[in-house]
């Protein structure tokens, strides 16, 4: 039979296979090379196009979000609580007196009242502090008045004084006369200086008698609350 141009002859003896009928023809073995070379080349065209279809797969692919459901609590749901025991202690603490013994007059706080700087909150009765305020007052201003009378007094005898010294030279006046105008003028001044010791001392009296009255002022020494009320008109303190 005839194949591809060739023949091929079979043996009388068919029973024996014939070797020579496994041989590939040169026609067979060139197209057979042509077919495994065309599918080499196959294989990397599909492998490219697998890629850039890949490429563009995961540039149009858009990014992935998660997205979390808020559950709003329920209102009716169990609360928890925290019970806890324990005391405030001030930042600052004072036991507000007054500074001297005296009976209540008026109070102007509760417990419990706000309170800030310098705030009256007591008063004690004042009427003797006062009576001795108003008397020094009085030794001053009538000293002072005292004071000025003598300064007029005291020119007075300075100008008898200069007229005696003029007398004396002059041989119409004695010595004596002299003598008695000086003293008048020194008796002034001297009266004149104890005066003015009294006047300091009445000033400081009037020092002693304001701080009197008003340390039956009683004023909150610094803002907060008060915390306790342990006085009442009319007791002593």
């Amino acid at each position: 039979m005839s194949n591809y141009g060739e023949s091929l002859v079979m043996p009388a003896d068919s029973s024996k296979p014939d070797l020579g009928s496994l041989r590939i023809h040169d026609g067979q073995r060139a197209k057979s090379g042509l077919g495994r070379r065309v599918l080499y080349a196959s294989i990397p065209v599909l492998v490219f196009g697998a890629i850039v279809a890949a490429a563009f797969a995961l540039r149009n692919q858009k990014p992935v979000v998660e997205v979390a459901t808020v559950a709003k609590p329920d209102a009716e749901g169990p609360l928890t609580a925290l019970n806890a025991s324990g005391y405030i202690t001030p930042r600052r603490r004072a036991t507000i007196a007054a500074k001297i013994t005296g009976r209540v007059t008026g109070v102007f706080f509760d417990e419990g009242t706000r309170v800030k700087e310098g705030q009256l909150l007591a008063t004690l009765d004042d009427s003797d502090y006062r009576r001795a305020l108003d008397a020094a007052k009085a030794d001053r201003d009538s000293t002072q008045a005292a004071i000025a009378d003598l300064e007029v007094q005291l020119r007075n005898a300075e100008i008898e004084l200069r007229r005696a010294e003029q007398l004396r030279d002059s041989g119409v006046q004695t010595q004596e006369a002299l003598d008695n105008a000086r003293t008048t003028a020194d008796s002034l001044r001297a009266k004149i200086a104890l005066a003015k010791v009294q006047v300091a001392a009445a000033e400081t009296r009037i020092g002693v008698a304001q701080q009197s009255v008003d340390n039956c002022t009683i004023r909150a020494p610094f803002p907060g609350i008060v915390v306790s009320k342990d006085a009442q008109n009319g007791e002593i303190v």
